[in-house]
């Protein structure tokens, strides 16, 4: 059997050049107001047609992030269920990826979810105005608790998942679902992993209940339909950790930003293909910079590669993917570069959305 590649990108929230919607595209917010992407369906299907142009079939795209929207909590701060707003959006995002022959990597939690006291602006609904605000708590609270992880995955993921798997109630829109993660970047608040343990979080969580969940997920994802599952890590040297048969993941998914700083941190695809890694499951590059020579942050000092030299790497590699970050451009990495974009689908009919751009 031959081995697929994957040919998607990080969208990874929206955006509409002057306010940034993470973690505010699916559902009502904490704030009261609803800025989902039933609400702006236009725009978000000119970004998925932009996407098809450029040739990309998968676009990874963040849901709850650290828990700001779609998610209705109690008064002890745990879920009590979805807001009445989330399937709208959830259902609209399909139609528009699968209206371009596309399919979603829905990551459901950010690292962030963790991080208390994190200040954010947000947008009012009824002036417009940008609002300064805070999540004074964050939610680790949640996932450090039995019952919280309990009611987050009995009123939050399991109707999630199972409204677009076979016999859900739309499960017409499942096939536009790629894949489920429980959540991007998990490196930064493990316990054992204290040299990655970002400062943001105040109580770290022990890998067990981490992996507890991730196989969780996996049962149940597996257990209603053909989407997949994979976790996005953040450090090549944690990556061995998700190889674990129990976990039920089908791909193990790394992020990538070489830096000249830090040499031997990150995977380069270039140098290293899949194989040499000695994994038991295939490997996505899950995150690497678009155009890191011109676009990268500024107290980076990211190795300079052309995009479409990671992704001719990454497929003769061996690898099932390489996802470059991101098409919203709304971080230091800036938006990626469409005619080099355009010009690897020319070269890959196969690989391409039918729907990308003929040069």
């Amino acid at each position: 059997m031959t081995q697929p590649f994957w040919h998607g990108c990080n969208y990874p929230w929206s955006s509409d050049g002057t306010t940034i919607y993470y973690g505010l595209d699916f559902g009502a917010n904490v704030w009261g107001s609803h800025l989902g992407v039933a609400t702006r369906r236009r725009a978000i299907e000119r970004d998925f047609a932009d996407m098809a142009a450029m040739g990309f079939r998968v676009a990874r795209w963040f849901v709850f992030a650290d828990g700001r929207a779609g998610i209705v909590y109690d008064d002890r701060g745990m879920p009590a269920g979805l807001d009445t707003h989330f399937f709208t959006d959830v259902d609209t995002a399909c139609e528009i990826a699968g209206g371009v022959g596309m399919q979603l990597s829905f990551v459901l939690l950010d690292h962030r979810w963790m991080f208390a006291g994190v200040r954010d602006t947000i947008v009012d609904a009824a002036t417009g105005a940008l609002l300064d605000v805070r999540l004074p708590h964050g939610r680790a609270h949640i996932l450090h608790s039995a019952s919280g992880r309990a009611a987050l995955f009995a009123r939050v993921f399991e109707p999630l998942v199972r409204r677009y798997g076979a016999g859900g109630e739309r499960a017409d829109l499942g096939d536009h679902i790629f894949a489920f993660e429980l959540m991007n970047e998990p490196d930064f608040i493990v316990e054992e992993w204290e040299r990655d343990v970002s400062s943001h979080v105040a109580r770290p969580l022990r890998f067990e209940v981490l992996a507890q969940m991730v196989a969780s997920l996996s049962a149940l994802v597996h257990g209603c339909g053909r989407a997949l599952t994979m976790i996005g890590c953040a450090r090549l040297h944690n990556l061995w950790a998700w190889d674990e048969p129990e976990l039920g993941l089908d791909v193990l998914q790394i992020h990538t930003y070489p830096d000249t700083r830090h040499p031997g941190r990150d995977l380069d695809p270039v140098v290293t293909p899949a194989r040499a890694l000695g994994f038991s499951k295939p490997v996505l590059i899950g995150e690497f910079p678009g155009n890191p020579a011109e676009q990268h942050p500024p107290k980076a000092l990211p190795v300079a590669q052309r995009i479409e030299g990671v992704l001719e790497a990454a497929l003769q590699g061996g690898y099932v993917g390489a996802w470059p970050w991101s098409f919203s451009g709304t971080d230091g990495y800036g938006r990626l570069p469409t005619t080099l974009l355009q010009e690897f689908a020319a070269r890959h009919p196969d690989l391409a959305n039918p729907r990308r751009v003929s040069l």
